[in-house]
């Protein structure tokens, strides 16, 4: 009875892996010290607090709208703190990033916010799913930044590209 149990458990341990590698949840992020050429744009709602259901249902809004073409761009997000453990509150703009402000009509409720050109940022990039990448991308960030002996701002941008690969950025003190 024992070996079944081993057998099955294997099995299942091996799909499960392999899915988390298709997913590209093996790769590694590739990282690099740039200033900003552009700015970044995201339509979205700002939400402030401990994550619950309603910060879970602005992700699922967001997704939703992007998926409909009712927001045309990639999912993103842009936090404004750096909530490591479980229960701290956190500061976001959560939605998607868009080329401009002039396009698109938002739907009731959206706004935009902006991230400048011109601003130094330790940008992590990996090809990943969007549920996986933020996992592989924020640590990495951090690891570097003590490597390098970076001050981090704790201003955070996110993007998921279905087509290209995440990326997150983090301000760098100058």
């Amino acid at each position: 009875m024992s070996r079944w149990f081993l057998t099955i458990g294997g099995t299942l341990l091996l799909i499960f892996a392999g899915a988390y590698a298709w997913m590209g949840g093996f790769r590694t992020p590739q990282l690099e010290l740039v200033t900003t050429q552009q700015p970044i744009f995201v339509a979205g709602r700002y939400y402030k607090g401990i994550p619950d259901k309603e910060f879970g249902k602005l992700f699922a809004e967001a997704n939703e709208l992007y998926r409909k073409g009712t927001i045309k761009g990639v999912l993103g997000n842009i936090y404004y703190n750096d909530a490591d453990t479980e229960g701290e509150e956190i500061e976001a703009f959560i939605g998607v990033v868009v080329p401009d402000t002039t396009r698109q009509q938002l739907p009731i409720g959206y706004r935009y916010r902006a991230f400048a050109a011109g601003q130094r940022v330790l940008r992590a990039r990996v090809k990943a799913n969007f549920m996986l990448a933020p996992g592989l991308l924020h640590p990495a960030l951090k690891k570097e930044a003590e490597a390098r002996k970076l001050k981090l701002r704790n201003v955070f941008v996110e993007q998921f590209p279905e087509d290209a690969p995440a990326e997150m950025l983090v301000t760098v003190a100058p």
